[in-house]
């Protein structure tokens, strides 16, 4: 392989590497003169990122995550799965800081027939807390030994602020992972209408999809979905809890990292009439 000619590698590692970005520059010039695969270099890149982030920057925030209550009915539940396509949800009492357990949606499959005999708390598993500051290399490796895909993210004082799940990570280095609900239901759930004039979009909605569900009018030949637009727009990627205004509307950040938009929400303002 390219990758193990020791001849190239000694030209380009000629100088110290002492940060980051000439490392980064370094893996360029390599993938220029052929050493690998030019699209393996954001791959490398978002390896190089992994260590620093902490699980406050990507979870999903506690306003987005679906959640079951302790005195939810079986059909109540079945329409929850339906709806989401999730497979496990934090089961909460009172209220989300109360969290008592991770429920497996397979686990209501034995009492469709049967709800009678259904026990919710029965079938609880024990919820895996994190600190928001964890670094998320961390807590991949712990999820991996503990074979647990979903952790309950707290702040400092204990509230829940999230959760973040193995794909969230992975999704991380890799891009977006689409599943099989992804793969029905992407287009429908893109973007939805929270209230009048009020959207919730995810960051890889396209444009023309955008534009059919708002009415908008949002066009760039050089991107092709909102994240995209937005990104271009501000020459930034902006931080979650930015808001700011784009052609008349009022733009909130929900969640987003060093690479890209993940959520939003899309308010159209109204005209004002001089």
């Amino acid at each position: 392989m390219k990758l193990f000619n020791s001849k190239i590698l000694q030209q380009l590692f000629s100088h110290q590497v002492s940060t980051r970005r000439e490392l980064v520059s370094v893996l360029e010039e390599a993938a220029k003169i052929g050493v690998f695969d030019r699209d393996s270099l954001p791959l490398l890149e978002a390896v190089l990122q992994f260590g620093d982030m902490r699980a406050k920057d990507i979870l999903l925030p506690r306003h987005e995550v679906d959640i079951i209550k302790l005195d939810s009915s079986v059909d109540e539940i079945l329409k929850l799965i339906i709806s989401t396509g999730h497979s496990r949800f934090p089961v909460v009492g009172d209220n989300i800081n109360d969290v008592l357990g991770i429920f497996h949606s397979k686990d209501i499959v034995q009492y469709i027939l049967n709800p009678s005999e259904f026990d919710l708390h029965s079938l609880l598993r024990q919820p895996f807390f994190v600190p928001d500051i964890k670094p998320i290399d961390a807590l991949l490796y712990e999820m991996r030994v503990r074979h647990s895909h979903l952790a309950v993210v707290v702040d400092e004082f204990t509230n829940v602020a999230g959760i973040v799940t193995l794909e969230m990570i992975v999704e991380q280095i890799i891009g977006e992972i689409d599943d099989e609900h992804d793969a029905i239901d992407g287009e429908e759930h893109g973007v939805v209408e929270l209230q009048a004039n009020v959207y919730r979009v995810k960051g890889f909605c396209g444009l023309e999809q955008f534009n059919h569900a708002t009415s908008s009018t949002w066009a760039d030949d050089k991107v092709e979905s909102v994240g995209g637009y937005i990104c271009k727009y501000l020459s930034k990627i902006p931080q979650s809890g930015e808001i700011f205004m784009i052609n008349g509307y009022e733009v909130e950040i929900i969640q987003s990292d060093s690479r890209k938009i993940s959520s939003l929400t899309i308010k159209k303002m109204p005209e004002i009439n001089e």
